[in-house]
């Protein structure tokens, strides 16, 4: 083992040790035709595996390579150049400008492709994009950049502002997963363990035609990440920023003299009498002139830094045959309350070997560990953010915690309550071998061990409240309690595969085989004991040893083995074919069910290409229609790891005196349940007009048949209902994104902009309906929304006593509901029964956005760079209720808005009469919905480059300075004081709750940073 350390280390460390024979050394310089240095160009041996090197910010590079090399100098926004190495030892090159990108490599599944010749939707986002932002969680950072791509992140928590990412909707409910299969490098993974840093580029497949070859993983579409690899050249260069967080959205509150007034307002509406005296109102006003803080629970809460800090470092060297990028990065993140934050470090390092130009071996290390520390029982203090009366103080006499609402006291929970602490440490290894034992074959084989490890520990601490008198009040929690969960996750992924390019004459042939077997295997291991005696001392044996104590584990595994293969044909890369087929097997069904295959097909023409548009060739530079259909698959349906069995039940029976033990199979198992299959066709254009603007457009239509349901079986077999693949949906919608680049000498100018629609409509639940007021129901939208439809407010007794029975006692200044239950007249029109009831209920809303958009615009001039990003959705609906916006409800805390409610003096009003005890105003309608939708300054960046004049006689290769906003502007109509993404919710089924604002909200940050180059 020792042996084997010391030489990863050698490889790691040392590749200057491998020395060259026979090749020659050449320099040179890279400009634009105004003669200008150009950085960043790629400059490769054609026929030969990896680049060598990448230009430096003067334009420089220097290369090894033998006589009769080709050197290929590729660059995005220029023409790629081509140079034979003969006996000069200068080469320097122009290059012309090209902004149509047609030699512009996209990477997709177990390849890459030229741009122009794909027929697939594939988005690409590139490594200047996700720089730009401040980011902790790189899913987040996919917001708003590519059509048809949903990312939805309700909080800016430390270590927990990762984002939802929905391809072209939704595609399932019940617990399946809808979340995109994400692969690092050819492995998979999460992206939110990747530093935004390390990314080179992110390719998104998001149809049938581009996601096959990933079969029974891709039906929520694949997220293809690239990192950066080293260059024949040294570099180090230093990326880093500080800033600071504000939260973007937070409920304001009024003070106490108002609460107290309102509840007045309520209860003499209730009861016909008054909660609080003129003596209460003076005691109160006395002891806030005292002590203003001590009532301002949001300033007592909001205590936290959100100081954030970002660096990474990183390294290219390379001697010919070896090249390695190590590189390191740390980010911290102090919370908006106090004893919350994030830590992460990571490090990884890509090394390339090419012993022989037939030969390639890429050795890659990474290793992440993050940090992430809350508030024990964290959502309490969010809760209580808007909620709690602003009349109660902080702390009563000799500095104890008041009792707060019936023992709460979010502040006392921040500085006393306990703590939860999550560390997640992964490590991952990835060797691939590619040979190329001909210019037309190539042979590559992957092997790559991920191993994860995540421990929670979850100390909450009984907090002792204080009445006035000093006096105990008691705590929320009964006992101080711990519990330390600890999971073990290995991911082993090993692939094989062989791709062969052939052209004859005008015909160019393009063939990939391959097989793959990935494993999956989790452990869980959980102790928890209550009763603590010393509650400084956190570990499980200072916990009582009794019955209280409980312990648990469990084991999950999966296997998948998999065949698959592409052909792609062009001729005289105008006319475009691509077929893909995958097959796959899965432990995760029966053994009659186990196998599977996936097959897409799709076409291209470039019409541009074609003679009859030679003409107008400068005008439409490109011009290419693709229509695509294929299969795709889900694996990950159900929440268990084997979907078709159902597991016995264990538990104990007290028989003649004795408790006996139980085992009892309650659920019917089903051993027919198959994988999710998702069927997907579209159309697509992608043009390029005047060298400066660039168009694509993309139609689809998708139907995931087989969505998991329970129906209804007779209980004649005494057993609950299994799982059945039973329900359909579909998607259908449109994309499109538009690009102008142009240059007017010193002056840049790029202005983007995407919009995305998509239709969700459940087809199909065998007439069944599940859902209260989150709603799946046939014929509508996935996770609608359910409810009453509310009519305005009752003016008198004489409309209450005219209008339908509604619920509880009604009274002048409560929500009037529509009848729309009952018979249905000669044209189908629904007949009044009188009351309501469940049975008026309808759909009212839909929490999946109809369309999101995002808008880019690139200046430069000179050395200044401006960048600005907005993004949005529209026609989306967020519900929220209880004290979060009706008011008095729950003793709550009063909004300004919530002021305009009904009263003799007020029948105009926004809201209903404020009551204690109506049953009325609280029930799920359409009252209580606002438009979700909304537009955000999502980023905004100013920078400078320091002229390279200025750095002419130092080692530093460049240095950029910037400025940074993030989230520093939403336009929306939702509550005031909450975030219009507040329906999506990670930890629960579907990613959706409705109704609650107890989140961390977002955050506003506020960044500089700098970028060395040495």
């Amino acid at each position: 083992m020792k042996k084997q350390l010391h030489l990863i280390f050698l490889l790691c460390l040392l590749p200057m040790g491998i020395l060259w024979a026979q090749q020659k050394s050449i320099s040179g310089k890279v400009t634009d035709q105004d003669g200008k240095p150009i950085e960043g160009v790629t400059i490769s041996i054609k026929g030969q595996l990896n680049a060598l090197t990448q230009t430096s910010s003067s334009g420089e590079y220097r290369v090894q390579a033998l006589p009769g090399n080709v050197l290929t100098f590729v660059n995005v926004g220029f023409t790629a150049t081509e140079r034979t190495i003969d006996n000069q030892q200068i080469i320097n090159v122009t290059l012309m400008a090209d902004l149509t990108n047609l030699d512009e490599v996209v990477v997709v599944g177990y390849g890459t492709q030229k741009k122009v010749n794909l027929t697939g939707a594939v988005s690409t986002i590139n490594k200047e994009q996700l720089e730009r932002r401040p980011v902790t969680s790189t899913s987040a950072a996919l917001q708003g950049l590519a059509p048809g791509v949903t990312v939805t992140s309700q909080s800016g928590a430390p270590g927990g502002d990762q984002g939802q990412i929905r391809i072209r909707g939704v595609n399932s409910f019940g617990g399946s997963d809808s979340e995109p299969l994400v692969m690092i490098d050819g492995v998979a993974g999460s992206l939110d363990n990747v530093d935004a840093n390390l990314i080179e580029n992110i390719s998104i497949l998001k149809d049938a035609a581009s996601a096959a070859i990933y079969g029974s993983r891709a039906a929520n579409g694949v997220i293809l990440v690239t990192t950066k690899r080293g260059k024949d050249q040294f570099g180090l260069n230093y990326r880093g920023y500080t800033g600071w967080q504000d939260a973007t959205f937070i409920p304001k509150v009024t003070d106490g003299a108002t609460f107290m007034k309102v509840f007045n307002d309520a209860n003499m509406n209730d009861n016909g009498s008054v909660i609080y005296s003129e003596k209460d109102f003076e005691e109160f006003q006395k002891l806030y002139s005292e002590d203003p803080d001590n009532f301002d629970w949001q300033k007592a809460i909001l205590s936290g830094s959100g100081f954030t800090h970002n660096h990474f470092v990183s390294l290219n060297a390379g001697a010919g045959k070896i090249r390695v990028a190590p590189s390191l990065g740390y980010v911290s993140q102090d919370g908006l309350i106090d004893n919350t934050g994030f830590k992460r470090y990571t490090f990884r390092n890509n090394m390339d070997i090419n012993p022989n130009e037939k030969l390639n071996i890429r050795f890659d290390l990474s290793a992440v560990n993050g940090n992430r520390s809350q508030i024990a029982n964290e959502g309490t203090i969010w809760n209580y953010l808007g909620r709690m009366p602003t009349n109660i103080p902080i702390r009563v006499a000799n500095g104890l915690w008041s009792e707060g609402w019936v023992k709460n006291n979010p502040v006392a929970f921040i500085e006393d309550g306990g703590n939860r602490t999550v560390n997640n440490l992964e490590l991952l290894g990835n060797l691939s071998i590619n040979y190329k034992p001909a210019d037309w074959l190539s042979l590559t084989g992957m092997a790559a061990p991920r191993y994860r490890t995540r421990n929670i520990h979850d100390f909450a601490k009984a907090v002792m409240t204080y009445y006035e008198d000093g006096n105990e009040a008691g705590t929320a929690l009964p006992s101080t309690e711990l519990t330390e969960s600890a999971y073990r996750y290995f991911n082993g992924s090993y692939s094989f595969q062989t791709t062969a390019q052939k052209s004859i004459k005008d015909h160019n042939f393009s063939a990939m085989v391959g097989t793959s077997r990935e494993s999956y295997d989790e452990k869980y291991l959980m102790g928890y004991r209550r009763d603590f005696t010393y509650d400084t001392y956190e570990v499980l044996n200072a916990g009582a040893d009794t019955e209280t104590k409980n312990n648990g584990g469990n084991q999950y595994q999966w296997l998948l083995v998999s065949t698959f293969g592409r052909f792609n044909y062009d001729y005289k890369g105008r006319y475009l074919f691509e077929a893909n087929l995958r097959y796959d097997g899965s432990s995760r069904f029966a053994k009659s069910n186990r196998w599977a295959s996936f097959p897409s097909f799709s076409a291209g023409w470039r019409l541009s290409e074609e003679p009859f548009m030679a003409a107008v060739k400068n005008q439409i530079n490109q011009l290419k229609l693709r229509g695509s259909w294929g299969k795709l698959g889900n694996q990950n349906i159900g929440t268990t790891y084997q979907p078709y069995i159902e597991t016995l039940n264990l538990g104990s029976i007290s028989s003649g005196g004795s408790v006996l033990q139980m085992i009892a199979l309650n659920t019917m198992a089903n051993p027919g349940l198959l994988w999710e299959e998702t069927t997907m066709s579209g159309l697509g254009l992608d043009a390029t007009l005047f060298n400066h603007f660039s168009f694509t457009f993309d139609w689809y239509k998708k139907q995931t048949d087989g969505i998991l349901m329970k129906l209804y079986v007779s209980e004649l077999y005494g057993k609950n209902a299994p799982f059945q693949n039973a329900a359909k949906v579909q998607n259908q919608g449109w994309e499109a994104a538009v690009r102008y680049d142009n240059q007017f000498g010193d002056f840049k100018v790029g202005i983007g902009a995407n919009i995305s629609d998509v239709r969700n409509k459940i087809v199909d639940m065998k007439g069944q309906v599940s859902g209260t007021l989150l709603r799946q129901q046939e014929g509508y939208a996935i996770n609608s929304i359910f409810g009453y439809v509310s009519d305005g407010l009752y003016q008198s007794q004489e409309e209450i006593k005219n209008g339908p029975t509604q619920f509880g006692t009604l009274k002048p200044g409560d929500i009037r509901y529509k009848d729309i239950a009952g018979a249905f007249d000669n044209n189908g029109n629904p007949i009044p029964d009188g009351k309501i009831t469940d049975a008026d209920k309808i759909i009212i809303g839909s929490t999946i956005p109809r369309y999101t958009y995002g808008i880019n615009l690139d200046l430069g001039y000179k050395g200044i760079r401006f960048n600005a990003f907005l993004q949005g959705v529209a026609k989306a609906n967020g519900y929220l209720d209880s004290h979060y916006v009706i008011p008095a409800v729950n003793s709550s805390a009063i909004k300004p808005w919530q002021l305009d409610y009904w009263s003799e003096d007020n029948k105009d009003a926004s809201l209903p009469r404020v009551s204690i005890t109506s049953t009325n105003n609280t029930q799920n309608s359409d009252f209580w919905m606002r438009s979700a939708s909304y537009l955000r300054l999502k980023n905004v960046q100013l920078g400078y480059e320091i002229p390279k004049s200025w750095l002419a006689n130092t080692k530093i290769g460049g240095i950029f300075i910037y400025a940074n906003g993030q989230n520093l502007f939403t336009k929306t109509n939702f509550y005031e004081g909450y975030d219009p993404e507040i329906n999506y919710n990670s930890g629960a089924q579907d990613g959706v709750t409705l109704g609650s604002g107890n989140f961390y909200p977002q955050v506003k940050v506020y960044t500089f940073g700098l970028d060395f180059k040495f």
